[in-house]
């Protein structure tokens, strides 16, 4: 730093009693300047005392004395020493000096001028709390008090300026940036925040020390939060904050309103990422002091309560929108980023951080009331029309994909519906039974699986009502296979729910379907393979030509009518049409095979053989490759 040639001030010379930078302060006891031809660095003399050929820190050291003794002295003083005597001129000329260059340029500087005003400040404090009388006393009492306002005021405005600094280079360099995207650059990474330049935090540190110190908490904390204030507000519209509007949260359509939750959660989770850590460490290094905890506390409640009050009414108004399936999802997102919310503000008021946890409360409370709507609209799906030809039902498909993306949720819906489940006991349940239901197999599991065997035990319930609305026992089978494979897979495919289901549990389904399974081939082809029983067909030892005849046409009959009705049924799963169509042929085929061979020759030697026997052994499994399809089959398929 450039310093004026005719200042006699530096912090390792000596200190004039009077200094020429000051000609314009107007102190009635100033003397006359230093003649031009003086070196600015040689001491002035005054005709007051021999404390003026002392240097700065020899008149520092003298103050600390100074102080002590009105600690440990028992007199009452009656005079100011004569080296502390002309401390309040001292200083200043420290403030003329810093008005004209500033601080934050020359760390030594802003050190030597904070220690002075420091010491200052001290024995300002100190004589007033000794109320003392004595004239010399209170004179320079006085002195130093005027001294003392005028520095305190010095640092304050320079403690705003070195806290708005940021925002000024902000601004350019925004401004910058728009220069260099005409020109096709690259642009800068993003910035932290704060964008307080790191050379200016510990001159920010030791200025509000000072002020501190010297009385002035209030307005330091004042022009810290004003300018912090001001950063945060733009940073806030620059992310889009000003553009939520709670109050048309009720009058928007939800297409719309899902946008503006996106942004919300944009918004906080930067809160809780970037901003509010970057305020909470500022804050703390600004006032790193223990006893400043208060202090601290109370300035980082200020800067985040508004914003975060702000978030929590939107929050608000959106649970107050008409409940509906759909919304569950966009109402756990929101209740996961208030939970990433309050680590970032749990030094804040404590007040602040119950709202957040409310505000979360109602969003869980929300969250399980949609999703009992699901439990609701499985009861109440009593549809009288049967799904053509078996398939997957709606409700099915519905069911397991969201509750496929429920379970992206588990963990957040583990804990809304464990928290939901102790409000309700505890409101409703003794404590004795509650401890007993607590030790049951079935409450072990988590909250939120137990509500996902729920909904399924519902589905499984509902699917048994609607295989009924199927006059024909093996569609009925065929359908329950569809929806119980559909379920099985859907397990199967997601981690999630297999976790949170069981192993025990997929093994039963798995059980079921062999079930469903076998019911269909005793319904559908039991009947088929009580024709190609022998017995029957002989009289009187031999067998009958007739009596052969019309089991070939009653196989036939059976055989053309499963091909016509189960070829326009559907198995929409490739793997189980394929298992279907392998487990009938190696049913059929053998049986039919046996039969064919045994009985065949005694229908040859008669005339219309083709009229009897219809199929050859081949034209089975061709047959049965058309079933499940969901077309009617041609049956033209037969081999030659």
């Amino acid at each position: 730093m450039e310093k004026p040639v005719d200042h006699a001030t530096e912090s390792s010379e000596t200190i004039p009693h009077k200094s020429n930078d000051l000609e314009n302060t107007n102190h009635p006891d100033e003397s006359e300047h230093q003649s031009q031809n003086n070196n600015p660095t040689e001491t002035a003399t005054t005709p007051e005392s021999e404390s003026s050929q002392l240097s700065l820190p020899q008149v520092m050291e003298a103050v600390d004395d100074f102080i002590q003794s009105l600690s440990s002295s028992t007199d009452p003083l009656q005079e100011i020493p004569p080296a502390v005597e002309p401390f309040p001129e001292t200083v200043d000329s420290l403030v003329s000096k810093m008005e004209s260059s500033g601080l934050g340029r020359d760390e030594s500087e802003d050190s030597a001028f904070i220690d002075a005003v420091n010491r200052i400040s001290i024995s300002v404090i100190r004589l007033r709390e000794l109320n003392l009388d004595s004239t010399p006393v209170s004179s320079w009492l006085n002195r130093a008090s005027s001294v003392q306002h005028r520095a305190v005021s010095l640092l304050d405005e320079e403690f705003r300026h070195l806290l708005d600094r940021s925002n000024k280079k902000k601004n350019g360099d925004e401004h910058n940036n728009h220069d260099e995207s005409d020109n096709n650059n690259p642009p800068q990474e993003e910035k932290t925040f704060p964008d307080i330049p790191p050379e200016s935090i510990p001159t920010l540190k030791k200025i509000a020390g000072a002020m501190i110190s010297a009385g002035y908490e209030t307005e330091c904390c004042m022009s810290y939060e004003t300018s912090r204030r001001h950063a945060f507000k733009e940073e806030l519209s620059e992310i889009g904050f000003e553009g939520i509007n709670v109050d048309d949260v009720q009058r928007i359509p939800w297409e719309s309103l899902q946008g503006e939750i996106a942004s919300w959660i944009s918004i906080v989770r930067r809160c809780s990422s970037v901003l509010f850590p970057g305020e909470l460490s500022l804050c703390r290094t600004v006032f790193p002091e223990q006893d400043h905890a208060s202090l601290r506390k109370g300035l980082f409640t200020g800067l985040v309560s508004a914003v975060t009050i702000r978030f929590l009414d939107f929050s608000g108004a959106v649970v107050l929108t008409k409940r509906s399936s759909e919304k569950l999802f966009k109402f756990l997102d929101m209740y996961e980023t208030l939970r990433e919310l309050i680590p970032a503000v749990e030094e804040s008021d404590s007040d602040l951080i119950q709202e957040i946890k409310l505000s979360q409360t109602r969003l869980g409370e929300a969250a399980v009331t949609i999703f009992g709507e699901l439990e609701n609209s499985i009861k109440t799906d009593i549809g009288r029309t049967p799904v053509p030809s078996g398939a997957v039902h709606p409700l099915t498909r519905y069911t397991m994909n969201y509750l496929k993306y429920a379970c992206e949720y588990k963990d957040t819906l583990n804990q809304v519906f464990q928290h939901y489940e102790k409000a309700e006991t505890d409101e409703t349940e003794p404590e004795p039974e509650r401890h007993q239901r607590e030790d049951d197999e079935e409450y072990k599991t988590s909250a939120f699986a137990r509500q996902m065997i729920r909904v399924m035990e519902l589905l499984d319930a509902n699917l048994e009502v609607k295989s009924g609305l199927y006059r024909d026992p093996s569609l009925r089978s065929i359908f329950l296979m569809n929806n119980g494979r559909y379920i099985l897979q859907k397990i199967k495919g997601s981690i999630e729910i297999r976790d949170l289901m069981g192993q025990a549990w997929t093994r039963k389904r798995s059980t079921e379907l062999r079930q469903y399974h076998k019911s269909y081939q005793r319904e559908t082809w039991g009947k088929v393979l009580q024709c190609m029983n022998q017995e029957g067909l002989q009289v009187n030892g031999k067998i009958s030509k007739t009596a052969l005849k019309e089991r070939f046409k009653i196989f036939n009959n059976m055989f053309d009518e499963i091909h016509k009705t189960q070829s326009t049924w559907i198995v929409n799963d490739e793997q189980m049409q394929s298992e279907l169509r392998v487990s009938i042929a190696a049913l059929v085929i053998p049986a039919y095979r046996s039969f064919f061979g045994r009985y065949k020759q005694h229908i040859d030697s008669g005339r219309h053989t083709d009229k009897y026997v219809k199929y050859q052994p081949e034209d089975i499994e061709s047959v049965i490759d058309d079933l499940f399809d969901g077309n009617p089959a041609s049956m033209g398929r037969k081999r030659t």
